[in-house]
């Protein structure tokens, strides 16, 4: 494997860790989301720079998403919503 694959394994990786951190669903759910979307739009990228400029975005996003995740769960409900617990439930 390159190393520009193993780097675009690891920041994939990262940025799911990072989406399922958020306590709220909605937030996850959003993010995980749009990383995936992002990252299958993507995956079939040839150009060398376009590939690194693609990357630096996503790295980007990764540290937006971590200030994001320390943010919203300052200020969490104390109550889940019916569509957590529905899903805790069947764990």
């Amino acid at each position: 494997m390159n190393s520009t694959k193993r780097a675009t394994l690891t920041l994939y990786k990262q940025l799911f860790r990072e989406c399922h951190k958020f306590s709220l669903y909605n937030y996850r759910e959003y993010f995980v989301r749009r990383v995936r979307e992002d990252f299958r739009k993507n995956r079939n990228l040839q150009d060398p720079t376009k590939i690194a400029e693609v990357l630096k975005y996503a790295q980007e996003n990764l540290e937006v998403i971590k200030r994001q995740v320390i943010v919203g769960n300052l200020y969490t409900p104390k109550q889940r919503s019916i569509i957590e617990n529905q899903s805790l439930s069947s764990r």
